[in-house]
């Protein structure tokens, strides 16, 4: 009768635990968008550097970073690493995520891409000329960063809107004079357009950043695999710095990108550097004030974003990559 007790007790906690040991080892899904910001955490997926922290990943780039977000927005993946406006988008409960780092910032991705043929050499001759862009993208948002710097508004040009991956096809068809974007649309319109072409951009308008996002309540639980899962980045950001031909290879093969635009990217666009600066406030906040001025977001009053930031981890891995005013 003991016995029978004994194996009727084992078989009830096999049964209870069971579930709870299978969804520990489940791998962490992690989703970003197609772009190259994400690249040290694409680096420490494919070289087994979040695998020698303790964490099982799996990391998937698709082709839309808004898709990416939605993604993990339905729950269908863990970890976000997107750009910052895909954060001021969303109408979350902001309560229940935190950014937890910053991967990596550009000054210099987003370019301006026209054909020279419909007149324009200059920034002013963007006047009355017809702009494609993705609506309500980072490029709708640094097209009137760019205008306003340089005299000009929304209403001096005529925006076009248009899927990414549709952008070229504006510029072939003649249905647009110019685009704005970044990576692949610009790679394919210059070719498109040959010496008929001129760029524009200006690296002091505006820092675009990537950054982690996760759920408040897997930090809370799984603090040391939030721990490992910086760490694998900052080995990723230092790998990129001392094998960076072999890190081209490897983004440009998962992101199915021209391994020379790749290299151009990389070498000369990309800063990867896990951090925490207190100017990640200055760009969610300016973005929070433009999508709701252009009514991108339904929410009528500002997210405070202090509140969306856990500084903790990466304090306690390396304080010099935080500088959050507290």
């Amino acid at each position: 009768m003991k016995t029978f007790i004994l194996v009727f007790l084992f078989t009830v906690l096999s049964f209870f635990f069971q579930p709870a040991a299978r969804a520990h080892h489940e791998p962490l899904i992690i989703t970003t968008g197609i772009g190259a910001l994400s690249g040290s955490v694409i680096i420490a997926q494919e070289k087994g550097f979040f695998r020698e922290q303790g964490v099982n990943t799996v990391t998937t780039s698709m082709k839309r970073g808004k898709v990416a977000f939605q993604t993990y927005e339905q729950g269908k993946s863990d970890v976000a690493v997107n750009n910052s406006l895909h954060i001021v988008r969303s109408d979350f409960d902001a309560s229940r995520h935190v950014i937890i780092g910053t991967v990596a910032y550009s000054d210099n991705q987003t370019k301006l891409v026209a054909r020279k043929s419909a007149g324009i050499a200059t920034i002013s001759d963007l006047k009355g000329k017809k702009i494609a862009l993705p609506r309500a993208g980072f490029a709708h948002f640094f097209l009137e960063k760019f205008l306003l710097f340089n005299g000009l508004t929304l209403d001096d040009v005529d925006v076009i809107f248009a899927s990414k991956k549709n952008l070229p096809d504006a510029i072939e068809s003649n249905r647009a004079d110019g685009i704005i974007n970044h990576g692949m649309p610009i790679a394919k319109t210059k070719t498109l357009l040959g010496d008929d072409h001129v760029t524009f951009q200006n690296p002091t308008i505006h820092r675009k950043t990537n950054q982690i996002l996760v759920p408040r309540a897997w930090v809370n639980e799984h603090r040391e695999q939030a721990r490992g899962l910086l760490k694998a980045i900052i080995k990723a950001e230092n790998f990129v710095k001392t094998h960076t031909q072999e890190s081209i290879e490897i983004l440009a093969k998962a992101k199915n990108y021209n391994p020379r635009e790749m290299a151009q990217t990389v070498r000369h666009e990309m800063k990867y550097y896990l951090s925490l600066k207190q100017s990640i406030f200055t760009e969610l906040e300016g973005m929070e004030n433009w999508a709701l001025d252009n009514g991108i977001v339904a929410r009528k009053t500002p997210r405070n974003y202090f509140n969306l930031v856990d500084f903790s981890l990466l304090e306690e891995i390396d304080p010099a990559r935080v500088s959050i005013i507290r």
